[in-house]
């Protein structure tokens, strides 16, 4: 008996040995399994993303981080959500990117509209004209009655802009109005505004003054650009002038303001599903409602693609820093990722071009081709428009004219 039980001990021992001091494939095959289990097995998963954009992507980063900051978890992302749901990683990756579709579906289905803006009682048409350069927007003035009670003040006719920007503009899907003949057709993907009058005092913007009757008759807006001449063929539909142009040498045309915005190739990026956005923002609320700025050159639209608007020599911009936020939650009983929207900040500043040249659309749009988010071809377009210089440009616009 003592000698079987000691056999028997033996066998045990060397068995032991043998799985411990046995070949380099075993010791190896139990790494393996140590390896190839899933860090947060049986665990719940939460985390925010704060400023990037709903995708697969942002999930696997989010994992990433988690495992970074775990200890004795060697592997990566993807590994991690290939051993979380037994080799169904891609098909998990999969339905985040089929939510953050739906997510941003439902974003365009109650997106805010431009007629939303203002106190009035209008239609998309009426918006469409006061991006020609008419409706109440641009042709009113204030001005005292005589019972001195003052009217057609802009802060208080059109209040409703501000709350606009605060509600919609900062933290809300605004639509690009697409279906306009001034944008419907952004071949180079830019745009801009240019006024030509003054209608509010007391902003430090402009030369409008009190009283309104003597001194905002005819006020210039501020100065940043020289106007040099407009093919009106470029911008028929808005000024219903069929053809002709007019040239302005030696900054004949006084004092005019124009201000952009432009947006990179990726349709699916920020910058590009927010730009009605930055629309309503440099047209609407910083240049009409902040500064008064109204009314555009004869001859062409107020506000449009740029291959409609004058040719100037320059414009300042406008882009937007935009941070959407999303929560993320796993759950490892269906192994499946929920994702939630958590809303949306924007904030709009001065562009930040190329060769630190800020507030410039042209610099901008050369920062746009350094990233690869539009190519030479069409700066060349923009530059058609932007010309810096306006007597060479005048030059060689009525030579081609002449021939």
């Amino acid at each position: 008996m003592k000698i079987a039980i000691a056999t028997t001990s033996l066998v045990l021992i060397n068995g032991s040995n043998a799985r411990i001091f046995g070949s380099n494939s075993d010791t190896i095959d139990q790494d393996r399994k140590l390896q190839d289990v899933a860090c947060f097995a049986n665990k719940n998963l939460k985390f925010n993303v704060n400023d990037g954009e709903c995708s697969a992507d942002e999930v696997l980063e989010g994992i990433q981080a988690k495992i970074d900051s775990k200890n004795n978890c060697n592997h990566d992302a993807e590994t991690e959500i290939d051993l979380l749901t037994g080799g169904d990683g891609q098909a998990l990756l999969n339905n985040v990117t089929a939510q953050c579709e739906e997510i941003f579906a439902a974003k365009i289905e109650n997106q805010r509209y431009l007629k939303g803006a203002t106190n009035w009682q209008v239609k998309e048409r009426h918006i469409e004209e006061y991006f020609d350069g008419g409706s109440i927007l641009n042709e009113e003035r204030q001005y005292t009655d005589e019972e001195g009670v003052d009217k057609w003040v802009l802060q208080d006719d059109f209040s409703k802009i501000n709350n606009f920007y605060e509600k919609a503009a900062l933290a809300d899907l605004i639509k690009y109005p697409n279906t306009m003949k001034n944008f419907e057709d952004c071949e180079i993907r830019a745009a801009y505004c240019c006024w030509i009058q003054d209608r509010q005092a007391g902003d430090n913007n402009g030369n409008c003054a009190t009283p309104y009757d003597n001194n905002c008759v005819d006020a210039d807006p501020g100065d940043n650009t020289d106007l040099c001449y407009v093919d009106m063929a470029e911008g028929a539909a808005s000024s219903h002038i069929a053809g002709g142009f007019a040239i302005f040498p030696d900054d004949e045309e006084g004092d005019i303001h124009c201000h952009g915005f432009a947006w990179g190739n990726n349709e699916e990026a920020l910058d590009a599903r927010y730009k009605g956005n930055n629309l309503f923002y440099v047209s609407m609320y910083d240049h009409f409602y902040q500064r008064g700025y109204v009314r555009g050159v004869p001859g062409a639209p107020m506000c449009g693609c740029t291959e409609q608007m004058p040719v100037v020599s320059r414009a300042d911009c406008t882009e937007m820093d935009i941070s959407e936020n999303f929560r993320y939650v796993y759950d490892h009983a269906t192994q499946r990722f929920g994702v939630a929207d958590r809303g949306v900040d924007i904030a709009f500043n001065a562009c930040q071009g190329a060769n630190d040249n800020n507030n410039d659309l042209e610099a901008y749009y050369e920062r746009l081709v350094d990233e690869g988010r539009a190519d030479a071809t069409e700066l060349g377009t923009l530059q058609d428009k932007l010309v810096g210089d306006c007597d060479t440009a005048i030059e060689e616009f009525v030579a081609d004219k002449l021939n």
